[in-house]
């Protein structure tokens, strides 16, 4: 009986510590699952500066959003929370995800942030602007400075939300018109335009500019944007008849990983420009140069890593001295091998891996710089990174 009794014992107790010795190797899977299939940096816990933060609800908010990142066994907390919650037949899917309409094959998922939240109150949306435009006329600098955003899929495709979902993202219509409008607006060749173009693309053109069940555009969109991109520094360099397919696949979209639709996939093809005549000479991955690159190599270095490249043309023409592209998702996933083959010597810097002071200081030491951001991310880094920084105080705001 005692010896019954150990065994059950020591049963107990492996019961007990399984959570305890594996927690460290799932928390490594979670956050390589946000990393990889969610196609995002985990959110990072926040930094308590003073007791009033304890407070602010904002806080209790990034320390949630950071902790629910390294929970363990995430992707199978997806699933469970999927089976087991009766609200998914509805629009609001999941706390953070909205289901619009279903499209022949096509499932139309949309952060529900997207369609509510993004650019915040008028207020914010004024304030993000008027900060650039402040810090543009009072500053001086060196560099030709361009301003991009990678437009929401929802301002591309409303069409594609439910009527409940119509009716809750026209509430938010004043602070993406504003913004719009002033990206638009003629004489400031520092903002590059995407939402025109990227509607004039769709309706003159049968494919989808945008992944239903992602959160990003597909390489058809990718194209617009690399095209407004360089046009805005040279219009007489970019040509369609360049575009190549890099690969054709398919994959679970990564809003529909964020809700464990596992069954819901999607198939892209990968398209990129090929500049003929154009080769790498370096190509720097962080700190690390890459041997004998070609110029899809880019694809592999490190995700959100830093990268220089250098080029030499036989044939085509660079953009010529040093090119600082500040980049998100939007670039990262799609980009890299097009938009590197157009410069003597440019450099990719992530977003979430620098901050205001860099990027002001960068505005002095490029030719030229490109700031590109999504447009759920452009009211609060407008406000992080064109906030004019004292470089004595070395005071500036890592952006979310």
């Amino acid at each position: 009986m005692p010896s019954s009794r150990t065994i059950t014992g020591f049963i107990c107790l492996a019961l007990i510590s399984a959570p305890i010795i594996i927690a460290p190797f799932q928390l490594k899977q979670s956050l390589a699952f946000v990393h990889d299939l969610e196609n995002r940096a985990p959110n990072t816990y926040p930094e308590l500066t003073s007791l009033s933060d304890i407070a602010d609800s904002q806080w209790w908010t990034s320390v949630s959003n950071a902790f629910e990142d390294r929970v363990p066994f995430r992707k199978q907390m997806i699933t469970l929370d999927k089976k087991i919650n009766p609200g998914r037949s509805g629009d609001h899917i999941s706390r953070k995800v909205e289901r619009g309409i279903i499209d022949g094959d096509n499932t139309w998922l949309f952060f529900r942030k997207s369609v509510t939240t993004d650019l915040g109150t008028l207020t914010d949306s004024t304030n993000a602007l008027s900060t650039i435009e402040h810090f543009i006329s009072t500053q001086e600098f060196d560099a030709d400075l361009f301003l991009v955003v990678a437009p929401n899929k929802v301002t591309i495709y409303p069409e594609m939300l439910t009527p409940e979902s119509t009716n809750t993202f026209a509430q938010t219509k004043p602070q993406r018109d504003l913004i719009q409008d002033w990206f638009a607006e003629p004489g400031y060749p520092y903002r590059v335009d995407i939402w025109t173009p990227m509607r004039e693309r769709k309706s003159a053109h049968p494919e989808l500019v945008y992944e239903p069940a992602g959160s990003h555009f597909n390489s058809h969109g990718a194209m617009v944007m690399a095209e407004q991109i360089i046009n805005a520094i040279d219009s007489s360099l970019y040509d369609p008849n360049q575009i190549i397919e890099e690969w054709t696949r398919t994959d679970i979209p990564d809003i529909a990983k964020v809700t464990g639709d596992w069954d819901i996939k999607e198939t892209n093809t990968r398209l990129q420009i090929h500049r003929p005549g154009i080769k790498i000479v370096e190509l720097w991955d962080n700190e690390t140069q890459i041997q004998n690159p070609d110029f899809l190599t880019i694809n592999t270095t490190t995700k959100y890593g830093r990268k220089r490249v250098k080029n030499q043309s036989q044939t085509e023409t660079l953009v010529p001295g040093k090119t600082l592209i500040m980049y998100d998702s939007f670039i990262e996933h799609y980009l890299f091998p097009t938009l590197a083959q157009y410069f003597e010597e440019v450099e990719f810097v992530h977003l979430g891996t620098t901050n205001a002071l860099e990027f002001q200081d960068s505005l002095n030491a490029y030719d030229r710089v490109i700031f590109e951001t999504a447009e759920r991310h452009f009211v609060p880094r407008s406000i992080d990174f064109f906030s004019i920084v004292d470089p004595s105080s070395n005071n500036a705001t890592q952006p979310e």
